[in-house]
């Protein structure tokens, strides 16, 4: 038995949280410069008290919870609705009675269970028999949508959405998830439609982000990893997700292009064996235009940075930017040099221009503090400053150089997170809005 705890819920929610098109270093298009929006969010707590949220992979964006079945598993969901209107959670794949199916409607026979109203609850109990799991030319999973079934077509547009994963019989990990791959994501492209119909509320997006704000899809060089596309909506979600760098296969094709239709789904799996950073988006003409595109990062090892950051901060005084750097080497140094880019909000990673050199020797094994001047018009603004090591002259006269840029780079959060990310978003050059 797999058992889950999820809520509908009232959230505020932004296609583009860094107001820029990432993939092309500019301002998101007039057309779609409007981008925040109040939404419903399906979202999976611990236990029954629905009090502690179970985190969730960052690049599932607007998707609920990834519910997870191996054949032969028994799914209890309880569902608790914390929204205004009346909802229900719908499985596509898995079997159920008519009191568990989250749909309601007139039929002749049976009875379907009504919706949940505000504040209530109710438990579904679904099974995921041998048709729900993969058929004999199919990965060792495959995945279903389940959504609100009472105004299907308007709950989804709204966001109550998410992804179900069946795993075959014998062949999962203890989480449900297959044992014969590194990495699962799921990949939803919607229009999500949010003016009556108007391009101005289109939304074109992958998994509720448009034009490359998608984070998280941080890939190890050398996995196998599955990738479960669907799509949903209209007619004129009709999209076709695209690879750029490798390769996807299913049994008997080789592929780097996959069509899906609204409730649609598709399994392909992907050997990540070409490091870079690499875009994923619809091939349909006016969804790209329209930002319908991500990117996905595969990260080989990174070599050692030389030197180890230590504390620092640049929120108390609004002049300054003072971090700590030790030498773990059995060499003295003669100059670090330092340059640096600033997030001003979330993804939205810009150039600051700013050079800084050490002021002086640092011995082996020894720990310095440095101060640097801030010279940004706003330095409230901004929410992290990241530190990057261009270069070490030691006194030998040897110099040593990062072999990219996240080797020997590390972030100060102004809220105080010491958390560094896997790999630094797209570096923006301009703070033109217009």
């Amino acid at each position: 038995m797999r058992e889950y705890f999820i809520a509908a819920e009232e959230v505020t929610w932004n296609f583009a949280p860094s107001g820029r098109d990432l993939l092309y270093n500019r301002p998101i298009p007039p057309l779609y410069s409007k981008t925040v929006y109040p939404k419903l969010h399906y979202v999976e707590y611990t236990d029954k008290t629905f009090s502690v949220p179970r985190p969730q992979p960052e690049w599932l964006g607007i998707l609920g919870p990834i519910i997870r079945a191996e054949v032969g598993d028994t799914v209890i969901v309880h569902f608790l609705n914390r929204s205004k209107r009346l909802l229900s959670i719908h499985p596509h794949g898995l079997k159920y009675t008519k009191e568990n199916e989250g749909a309601v409607y007139s039929v002749a026979t049976g009875h379907a269970a009504p919706g949940v109203k505000r504040g209530g609850e109710t438990t579904y109990t679904w099974f995921a028999d041998e048709t729900s799991g993969p058929g004999k030319d199919q990965p060792s999973s495959i995945m279903w949508p389940y959504h609100s079934h009472i105004d299907e077509s308007q709950e989804v547009n709204e966001g109550l959405i998410g992804a179900i994963i069946v795993t075959a019989k014998g062949m999962a990990k203890p989480d449900g998830s297959p044992r014969d791959v590194d990495q699962e994501f799921v990949a939803l492209f919607m229009m999500f439609d949010q003016d009556f119909g108007k391009e101005t509320g289109m939304m074109h997006s992958i998994n509720g982000y448009i034009f490359g704000n998608l984070p998280g899809l941080n890939i190890e060089l050398g996995s196998k990893v599955r990738w479960h596309v669907f799509a949903m909506g209209n007619e004129r979600d009709i999209h076709t997700a695209h690879w750029h760098g490798v390769k996807t296969f299913a049994p008997a094709e080789h592929q780097d292009v996959v069509a899906v239709f609204p409730a649609t789904t598709k399994t392909v799996d992907m050997k990540a064996d070409n490091p870079g950073s690499w875009m994923f988006h619809c091939h349909v003409a006016d969804h790209m235009e329209g930002g319908m595109m991500a990117y996905f990062n595969i990260l080989g090892p990174r070599p050692p940075c030389p030197l180890n950051f230590g504390p620092g901060e640049f929120w108390k005084d609004p002049h300054n930017v003072q971090f700590t750097v030790s030498n773990p080497s059995n060499k003295l140094i003669k100059q670090i040099n330092f340059n640096t880019n600033v997030f001003i909000k979330p993804n939205y990673l810009t150039t600051t221009y700013l050079l800084w050199k050490s002021d002086g020797p640092l011995a082996a094994g020894a720990t310095a503090t440095y101060k640097f001047p801030i010279a940004m018009h706003d330095s409230s603004a901004i929410v992290g400053w990241v530190v990057y090591i261009s270069s070490i002259e030691y006194e030998d006269g040897t110099v040593w150089r990062p072999k990219d840029i996240n080797q020997c780079a590390h972030v100060y959060w102004h809220d105080g997170n010491t958390q560094q990310p896997r790999v630094l978003p797209p570096v923006q050059t301009s703070h033109e809005e217009d």
